[in-house]
């Protein structure tokens, strides 16, 4: 247990400086439109680039692996609307879309996709829905979700999924609300 919370404490210090990071990269950005014409350019402080948040932090608009990039863990979006179950999609049906790599059962779920991302996507970023709707982030499991209202939710764990199907519509809406104000910390 010892080294399991001081692997927590470590993980909670990092996060806070990828967030400062993420802060302090919004923040030069924000100077270079206001300060540097309109046309201000997309670079980083200290030669970080937009791809810096790939360390594994919940910094990412889209949750992904941190290593490959793969969203949904190659999960193919489609299959939870399609077939009501997540199910692999294959790597050469791939597509990079939102910063994340994607990977599609086939072609035509690959071209439903980037018809309709908004409706594929899981929302929030695939971040969990109750921990969103809490006011925090933590990652999405894709193995662990819920189709509601036409839209792919995702839940950290088995106890968020079941706590948000006792009061799907506030919590969505909690949920909503806290979106905006939660992905403003996250980098593009």
């Amino acid at each position: 247990m010892i080294k399991s919370r001081k692997f927590d404490i470590c993980l909670q210090f990092l996060h806070a400086i990828a967030l400062a990071a993420g802060l302090a990269a919004g923040l030069v950005f924000a100077a270079q439109v206001i300060f540097g014409g309109a046309e201000a350019q997309e670079t980083l402080p200290s030669g970080l680039n937009r791809d810096f948040n790939s360390s594994g932090f919940l910094s990412d608009i889209v949750v992904k692996d941190p290593f490959s990039g793969l969203a949904l863990g190659g999960i193919d979006p489609l299959s939870y609307f399609i077939d009501g179950v997540p199910g692999l999609g294959e790597p050469e049906n791939d597509l990079t879309f939102s910063g994340a790599l994607w990977w599609f059962a086939n072609i035509g779920n690959r071209a439903a996709f980037l018809d309709a991302p908004d409706i594929y996507m899981p929302q929030f970023g695939g971040y969990g829905a109750m921990a969103v709707a809490r006011g925090h982030l933590a990652e999405g499991r894709p193995q662990i979700w819920l189709l509601q209202d036409n839209q792919l939710l995702l839940f950290y764990s088995q106890a968020n999924r079941v706590a948000w199907q006792q009061n799907p519509q506030e919590l969505a809406e909690a949920a909503r609300l806290q979106w905006p104000l939660l992905s403003r910390q996250l980098v593009p």
